[in-house]
């Protein structure tokens, strides 16, 4: 670490604020210098000699720089080449042609006509507006509940692949892994390449898999409506309805920001933040105290950045909106549904003595339900030191 001349592997550097984000994303290691690191760092990328360097600072800054110490913290970055070692390029990314063409001018034209479609059919077609109780196809709750749950793999599917292909389309190579959230197993994109492009142009691949439902959405609609035009629903038209309100929860999902969804990415993109959620938490803790069982943390004192400290002020807040409208939005949304399934359930299970198929029917969808809620656990938890990812 100590070589006058150290080499570097390719590396981006991008400007936010009074910040530079400096990454190898071969091995998508980010890290956030201050703008003078960043520039001691492009000294030495230029072939500066270590000595040279720590001179240049001092003479540039007016305080001294511990070199070896720099030099260190690259090295554990990932950032500095080992002799022998060759130097990490980015390869080509696949799909790259492929995102272009999703997010060109004319597919831009096909999504507002089809969300405008989605829109006039609702007003003009009440049967077509997606409501709980549309997610119950058959009396069977097992075959309504096996229906809605592989109809929803090619959905998520939809979704995550809008943010695959918003990132491969700007050179940001972009993985799908299988990942719990709460008590649901969940797709999730990796986007932590897009902190080596600016910011303006991360907007997008966070808020493609929104687009990607709200386009969805808006294809069910249109076909739920056209059935029912045509004399009714019928079974197409009943399942494309049924599709359309789980679609509509995601959507709302991604609202509530505290939750850490595709939206609060791209918001706290939008005001600069880098751990803004973790930075409101501490507050409110501090703040709420004195209710029995919240206690700050060590870690609550931070340090979290300026930007997310004074953000934080009136995020803190809105956290706390936003966990009484999702209470809100269960009160429409899923409670209605919840009483409707467990009705019929409990239907099955005491109407017929424990003979009848509405009682195995029962049963199997109790299965399937429990199943739901067990299976996230046998994923083992993902452990990261590295800066918090970008998971959509």
């Amino acid at each position: 670490m100590t070589a006058p001349h150290p080499e570097f592997h390719e590396l981006t550097f991008v400007t936010e604020r009074d910040e530079v984000t400096v990454g190898r994303p071969d091995i998508e290691s980010y890290v956030t210098f201050p703008a003078d690191g960043a520039e001691l760092l492009r000294r030495l990328m230029d072939g500066m000699e270590t000595t040279a360097a720590a001179r240049w600072y001092q003479e540039t800054y007016g305080e001294p720089v511990d070199i070896t110490d720099f030099l260190s913290t690259l090295d554990d970055c990932g950032f500095v080449r080992s002799e022998g070692e060759d130097t990490a390029r980015l390869g080509t990314v696949r799909h790259q042609r492929l995102g272009r063409w999703l997010f060109s001018p004319p597919a831009w034209i096909v999504f507002a006509v089809l969300t405008a479609a989605g829109v006039v059919a609702m007003v003009r077609e009440p049967q077509a507006r997606p409501h709980p109780h549309a997610i119950f196809l058959a009396d069977s709750l097992l075959l309504t509940q096996l229906v809605l749950l592989l109809g929803q793999i090619p959905g998520l599917l939809w979704h995550e692949m809008f943010h695959v292909l918003a990132a491969r389309r700007l050179g940001v190579g972009s993985r799908m892994t299988v990942g719990r959230r709460m008590y649901f197993l969940v797709l999730e994109t990796h986007l932590d390449g897009l902190l080596g492009v600016p910011s303006r142009r991360r907007y997008l691949p966070f808020t493609a898999g929104v687009l990607a439902d709200v386009l969805l959405f808006s294809a069910l609609t249109v076909g739920a409506a056209a059935d029912a035009a045509s004399g009714g629903l019928s079974w197409p038209g009943r399942v494309a309805l049924a599709f359309a309100f789980p679609t509509l929860f995601r959507i709302a999902w991604q609202f509530f920001f505290f939750l850490r969804t595709d939206l609060y990415y791209m918001v706290t993109t939008v005001l600069g933040c880098t751990d803004l959620h973790e930075a409101a938490t501490a507050r409110l803790r501090r703040q709420w105290r004195w209710v029995p069982g919240v206690r700050p943390r060590p870690t609550d004192a931070g340090p979290w950045s300026p930007r997310d400290a004074a953000v934080a002020r009136w995020y803190a807040p809105a956290m706390i909106g936003g966990v009484i409208l999702l209470f809100g939005w269960a009160a429409l949304a899923i409670i209605p549904a919840l009483v409707e399934f467990v009705t019929r359930v409990a239907a099955g299970l005491t109407g017929d003595g424990g003979t009848g198929l509405y009682f195995w029917d029962s049963i199997g969808s109790v299965t399937v339900i429990l199943a739901q809620f067990a299976l996230p656990f046998l994923l083992p938890a993902r452990k990261s030191a590295r800066r918090e990812e970008r998971t959509t």
